[in-house]
This record gives structure tokens, sequence and C-alpha cells, in this order.
């Protein structure tokens, strides 16, 4: 399976520089412009996908809908529930300069904040199930920064990272699921970290 993962257009919250986790924010103009400039260059491209598949949160799924305007996918989008982003409950709503650096303190716990260890764990499940699902297609997954980044440390820790590498809004990850394991293929759109 070849998966494209797709960061969601950006929100107000991106904008301020906000930790929004599972906060159901919209898109603002400048994210569903990102939607489809990201649509624009991938049929440029001439990328072709079998399965067009989303996070459940709203940003993701317009995000997705405009992509799936811009191709004229008939089928409906694949929603794929624990693909959704990282639980940041306590964290909701604070800036990332104040939040981040105790995220990224590796003994930090709190009952209602999803590990990075948990956030693996589950994106490590979300993508197996996905597999399963469409073994042997080319799926188009739009989803959130840090389920992506999880997926990415999946492939390569020493490369990849929660806190410094940044994933951009609309940016495109690749990488290939295989029976023998997963493999990074690139990036478009993603400035560097």
């Amino acid at each position: 399976m070849i998966l494209a993962m797709v960061r969601h257009g950006q929100t107000d919250f991106n904008k301020n520089r906000l930790v929004q986790g599972r906060i159901n924010n919209p898109l603002n103009e400048t994210g569903k412009k990102q939607a489809k400039d990201t649509a624009n260059e991938l049929k440029k491209a001439k990328e072709t996908f079998d399965v067009l598949a989303s996070s459940p949160l709203s940003r993701a799924l317009v995000t997705a809908n405009i992509i799936k305007r811009r191709f004229n996918f008939k089928d409906p989008i694949y929603i794929a529930p624990y693909f959704v982003e990282r639980d940041f409950t306590p964290f909701d709503g604070d800036t990332i300069e104040h939040a981040f650096p105790i995220i990224g303190d590796a003994n930090f716990h709190h009952p209602m904040f999803e590990t990075d260890e948990m956030l693996i764990e589950r994106a490590k499940y979300a993508l197996n199930l996905l597999y399963e699902k469409f073994k042997d297609k080319k799926v188009l997954l739009v989803a959130h920064s840090h389920i992506i980044k999880a997926l990415l440390i999946s492939v390569d820790p020493k490369k990849f990272d929660f806190i410094k590498y940044y994933v951009d809004n609309s940016s495109v990850h690749y990488i290939e699921v295989t029976d023998e394991g997963i493999k990074f293929l690139g990036a478009r759109g993603q400035m560097s970290s």
C-alpha cells in the first residue's frame, strides 16, 4: 500500500499557534485555499488514488472533500477514526510555545494526555487496519500533524520527532506499507524542520 498522508489545511488555531488537538475547528479561508492548491498540485503531477480516507474531524474532512471534488472522486470518503489528532486535552487552547516544551519532556505524564508511546501505538494500529482493508492500493489520507509524525517516527525515529519536525498544513508525506514493514518515500510541499 502506498499511503499519501496530507495534513489538513490551516485553521485559526494553526494561524495563531494554539494547540487544538481534538477540538473540532473548521478550516479558515487560507486552509481552504491550501487544500485546493494541494489538490491541484497532485492533479498536475498526474497522481491517482484508489481510496480517499480522512480523520473524522471537520478540518480533515473538509480538506478531503476539496481534494475529492478536484479529482472527481466518485467513491465516498473512508472515515478512519483512529487517525484523529493526538489527545492534548490539558493543553487545548494553550500556545504551542508554552505547551510543546512541557510535552517534549520524556518524563511528562498527565492522565488526560496521550503520551508519545500511546500515540505511536495508536498510529501503528490505525495503519494496520488501513493496510488490512486497502492492501495493494494507493490511499490518500487526510489527517493531522501529530498522527502523521507518529507514523514517520515509526519509520525513522532518528529523522523524525514530535517537537522539532514540522508538518506543514496541506503538505503530503508518502510511505509504503508492505508485509515486511514501512518505508518513507518522501514529502511534497514540506518546509524544512
